[in-house]
């Protein structure tokens, strides 16, 4: 065996070695398996590196086909709708500014910068260190940041709902 399913469930940002750390769960009774397949403990002074890729259901990969971008026109350009996870990130950035539920969480999760900022698009740029919106395209560490503030916002949503 050369793989193991897993699901993604938390990240962590390692500010002082500029990476970031994905978490991902295997059910209790797939761990040797999926223990062997990783070669066993980490060696600090020896990197391996492993592919990732997202299993998708037969359900989900029918729906996407019969709901092909094709079929969804932008009613203003007649250009096919992106997915918001084909956005860039200053793109993603700029929608969430503008949603009041976006700006609740960060009043309630981030109040800190909220109160510095009281706006939602100042505290999003407090918080991934930006100047614009813009720099989250080109700034890798700015873009880490935001697409772990998402991800909280997301989850924080879900739990709210």
């Amino acid at each position: 065996m050369t793989a193991f399913r897993a699901t993604f469930s938390d990240m962590k940002l390692v500010k002082t070695r500029q990476v970031a750390q994905l978490i991902f769960e295997i059910p209790m009774e797939e761990f040797d398996a999926a223990y062997e397949v990783l070669g066993g403990l980490p060696n600090p002074s020896m990197e391996r590196w492993f592919g990732i890729a997202a299993i998708v259901p037969q359900a989900e990969k029918e729906s996407k086909v019969s709901t092909a971008p094709q079929a969804m026109a932008s009613p203003d350009t007649g250009k096919p709708k992106r997915d918001y996870a084909d956005l860039p990130p200053q793109q993603q950035a700029g929608m969430r500014v503008s949603d009041p539920v976006f700006a609740a969480f960060l009043q309630e999760q981030h109040s800190d910068e909220w109160h510095e900022t009281l706006d939602a698009d100042f505290c999003l740029k407090l918080i991934c260190n930006v100047q614009s919106k813009r720099d989250l395209q080109v700034d890798q560490r700015a873009r880490v940041i935001w697409h772990q503030l998402d991800s909280e916002f997301q989850a924080w949503r879900r739990v709210g709902a």
